[in-house]
């Protein structure tokens, strides 16, 4: 994993990913994976990871929300 800190998004019709690499500390979130990876002795910020776990579920929700209310009646 590379040192340099960036942000990689990719949005399409039928898939999400968010890339974030900040101090030795990346992050990709998709639809149905949210992934931490650290470099080896970098110290982790709990409170920023958890907050973009919440962050992450909420949307997630908000999907399920979407796909259930645009559904047809059968």
């Amino acid at each position: 994993m590379s040192n340099e800190d960036y942000m990689y998004a990719e949005h399409t019709e039928t898939s999400y990913t968010r890339v974030t690499h900040l101090d030795g500390v990346r992050t990709t979130v998709c639809e149905n994976r949210f992934e931490i990876k650290v470099n080896e002795r970098t110290e982790i910020w709990e409170q920023l990871a958890v907050q973009q776990l919440r962050d992450w579920i909420k949307w997630r929700k908000t999907q399920e929300t979407v796909r259930e209310s645009g559904s047809v009646p059968k």
